[in-house]
């Protein structure tokens, strides 16, 4: 009997958070609601093309198998941007005018200084979103965004912060968006 070797070209790859997937035969859009790190995190996957090499999976994997300690390193990004006047600190500086004093005592119980009160609300920058491009889908330069918002009346903001890497976790830019 003669035996056929398979090759993994042929065979659906397991992918953490969204388990099987073609590399022959991919979907466009992949989406799936995760805990990372006890936070529920919108994750979704987008491709340009319908395949796939090996390599790039085993980037994809080890992305996303390292998802809690990419958040740790944006934290601190953020934490840079903001002491360096950029992006985060516009985005910070907007709630103060954005929400009344009883919205931001709410969040910020205690805290009355205004730079510990703005210190703070940047530590209340949860994660909602990641969002992989591993192959540049909508132009995308970036690898990997992950999107930050505050949780206001238990829900996230629609302003975000979008820290965008590449497949090392390494930051490059920092968006606000809406």
């Amino acid at each position: 009997m003669h035996h056929i070797p398979l090759t993994t070209e042929h065979m659906n790859c397991v992918l953490p958070y969204f388990g099987e997937i073609n590399p022959t035969q991919l979907e466009e859009y992949y989406h799936i609601t995760a805990v990372v790190k006890d936070l529920t995190v919108s994750l979704d996957l987008n491709f340009e093309h319908k395949t796939i090499g090996q390599e790039s999976l085993r980037s994809i994997q080890n992305f996303l198998n390292n998802l809690d300690r990419w958040d740790v390193h944006n934290h601190a990004a953020l934490e840079r941007d903001f002491t360096a006047e950029g992006e985060t600190a516009e985005h910070i500086t907007f709630y103060f005018d954005e929400l009344d004093e009883a919205e931001l005592s709410a969040l910020l119980p205690g805290e009355t200084s205004p730079d510990a009160r703005a210190f703070r609300l940047l530590k209340e920058l949860k994660l909602v979103r990641v969002g992989l491009y591993p192959d540049g889908k909508y132009d995308a330069e970036q690898f990997a965004t992950f999107d930050y918002a505050l949780y206001l009346a238990a829900e996230p903001s629609n302003q975000v912060l979008a820290v965008n890497t590449d497949e090392h976790g390494k930051v490059d830019y920092i968006a606000w968006e809406s």
